[in-house]
């Protein structure tokens, strides 16, 4: 029952229960996304430390790409008969989904309805519902992860690892932020590499069979 009901909610484009070939392929091109974001935040973060010029989209271009790669964590795990994994699942869809919706708004409305700090505009809900949800769902789907066989040993609490680390690494930033600009880069290049490994993580775990979960 709790399995019809996840699938209702994530899109059955993402869902694992296809044919073992398609799971590799979404799995490795999970993997790719988030190597590429990870690689992204990495660049922005060098680039900006270096130069004082942030890089245009390189920011935006791994928000956008975290959704996915989540996903493809997201089917790996998703046979773990805690509420963890379909929380998880969900909240990496809706992000994923948001991404999409924000994308296809602003190619409709262009720069009128770009968000700033000082003004909400139709484009803000899905930004905010991309960027939360995604990091929510990397803590949820981190404790499936651990709970799981899903990623090699060294690998398991890594997920885990990140969600908790994002909000204190981004209030760390801000104190940085009040000595140097530049230094706000810092954790975003932490939070990038981080990417980066879960991406080959998740690459090298793409051909194996759906994970069990350890024993209690």
């Amino acid at each position: 029952m709790a399995a019809d009901w996840e699938d209702r909610l994530v899109p059955s484009a993402f869902s694992s229960r296809r044919s073992p070939e398609r799971s590799v392929v979404l799995r490795r091109c999970a993997a790719a996304a988030a190597v590429i974001a990870g690689t992204a935040w990495i660049v922005k973060a060098g680039l900006t430390l270096a130069t004082g010029n942030e890089p245009p989209a390189a920011f935006a271009v791994g928000l956008a790409l975290f959704p996915f790669a989540l996903l493809g964590l997201w089917s790996l795990v998703r046979g773990d008969p805690g509420r963890s994994a379909p929380i998880g699942g969900i909240l990496a869809a809706a992000a994923a989904i948001s991404v999409i919706l924000a994308t296809l708004i602003r190619a409709i409305g262009g720069a009128d309805v770009e968000a700033s700090e000082d003004e909400i505009t139709a484009l803000t809900p899905f930004i905010v519902l991309a960027g939360f949800g995604t990091f929510a769902a990397l803590f949820a789907l981190g404790i499936a992860v651990r709970r799981t066989r899903a990623l090699p040993a060294r690998y398991a609490s890594l997920p885990w690892a990140m969600g908790w680390a994002t909000i204190p690494l981004l209030i760390l930033g801000g104190a940085l932020e009040t000595v140097s600009e530049r230094l706000l880069e810092l954790p975003v290049a932490l939070l990038g590499l981080g990417w980066v490994i879960l991406g080959v993580a998740l690459w090298n775990a793409s051909t194996t069979s759906p994970p069990m979960p350890h024993p209690a």
